[in-house]
């Protein structure tokens, strides 16, 4: 008799175990998202799907299916992923002091490079470390011979030689594919015609030219390191205002001859980022 009380106890544990499982992972919310994605990298169906986030935090994608050598071609995925995600980067804004000098009006590319740096090298941030770091990016960039201003291009380079991150420019520059690639656990940076964006907080009239680190997503807004200003920590921009801003800088321009119109006609990048 005693050892079927004990048998019994054991059952119900095991199924109140699993109940409780699948309570957890039923209820997690997800929405499906349709992404162009080279057939390396493509996901064949919607059960190869990302697994939603836990606890606010992104987890690995289920393996994808290896694709014939040399296949570049680009094939459309429909993808389960979190419907709300935020992965916890930390924030520091280009000019932590409020020092507006002219190295600190242009360090929004230096900025976000840090912040992405940092948040993959599991590195604290803060003011002190990013008005530091940003003197040190800017005189090693110098050496390199970039420019005041760096296209999505020369961002992923120095990503690559400076933090030994991955990453790379992808033209699909969409609200599904931000959110797939977040869904991933990347981080996405992106070029944009300053002044489009119309934040309330930046100075008028606001940079011709930007960058800001895209760090998450709700409903129907992006959720930002938005390193152009102290009030940037998590903030928000409306999906179609932000993509509608994503434009690649020329980098034959110069800086202070460039036009809000120029700007706008600019092809749309981003650069996605991921640690090696």
């Amino acid at each position: 008799m005693f050892k079927k009380i004990i048998i019994i106890i054991i059952i119900l544990i095991i199924l109140a175990g699993f109940t409780a499982w699948f309570l957890i992972t039923d209820n997690q919310p997800t929405t499906l998202v349709n992404v162009n994605l080279p057939a390396s990298e493509a996901l064949t169906n919607i059960n190869s799907d990302v697994s939603p986030a836990v606890n606010g935090q992104s987890q690995s994608p289920k393996p994808a299916p290896t694709p014939s050598a040399n296949n570049n071609t680009v094939q459309p995925t429909q993808i389960v992923i979190p419907s709300k995600l935020e992965l916890p980067v930390a924030f520091a804004p280009q000019a932590p002091f409020a020092n507006w000098d002219e190295l600190h009006q242009e360090a929004c590319e230096e900025a976000s490079i840090i912040t992405v740096g940092r948040y993959f090298s599991s590195q604290p941030l803060n003011e002190k470390i990013m008005d530091e770091e940003i003197y040190k990016l800017d005189d090693w960039a110098r050496t390199q011979g970039y420019k005041i201003d760096l296209t999505a291009a020369e961002t992923a380079q120095v990503l690559k030689d400076y933090y030994q991150l991955q990453a790379k420019v992808v033209v699909d520059v969409s609200v599904d594919r931000i959110k797939y690639e977040l869904s991933r656990g990347n981080l996405i940076i992106v070029p944009l015609a300053g002044r489009a964006l119309k934040n309330p907080y930046f100075r008028t009239p606001g940079p011709i030219y930007h960058m800001l680190v895209i760090r998450g997503y709700d409903n129907d807004e992006f959720i930002t390191n938005e390193v152009g200003t102290k009030r940037g920590d998590g903030f928000k921009y409306k999906y179609d205002q932000l993509i509608k801003a994503v434009h690649d800088w020329e980098s034959s321009w110069s800086h202070y001859e460039v036009t809000d119109e120029q700007m706008i006609a600019q092809p749309k990048r981003m650069v996605i980022v991921d640690k090696l």
